[in-house]
């Protein structure tokens, strides 16, 4: 059985999430004051069905996710003694100058950021566990 989410796409950051998160907003989770309620958050998952619509309707993108945590991974840079210095033992990659946590497997990292700025409509289909 699959799951039909509707919603906005777009790129989950706060303070503690250590880059963003590739999510959508689905439709009909607002509070009371007409804002995004945290119970609409969807982050995507490996094997979601995930398809962005242009405003006309059109299809931007469909495919599978396949979450890709290493193209393109840079160090990052740190503190320590007093000195900036760059930590090889902690790599992350950068979309649009925000740290995320993956990109979409063999798309480029910034067409893939592409897709998840300006409110654009989405659908994700995701296999619903028994």
């Amino acid at each position: 059985m699959m799951k039909e989410m509707k919603g906005v796409c777009f790129l989950f950051t706060e303070t503690g999430t250590e880059g963003g998160w590739w999510a959508i907003q689905e439709d009909g989770f607002v509070d009371e004051e007409g804002y995004w309620s945290y119970n609409g958050l969807r982050p995507l998952k490996n094997g979601d069905d995930f398809t962005v619509y242009a405003e006309d309707g059109s299809v931007l993108w469909h495919g599978i996710i396949h979450q890709d945590s290493k193209t393109g991974a840079i160090p990052h840079r740190v503190i320590r003694k007093g000195k900036v210095v760059i930590d090889n033992s902690w790599k992350q990659q950068v979309v649009s100058g925000f740290w995320v946590h993956w990109v979409q497997k063999g798309m480029d990292p910034e067409a893939w950021g592409d897709l998840f700025f300006g409110d654009k409509r989405c659908l994700v289909r995701r296999k619903e566990k028994k």
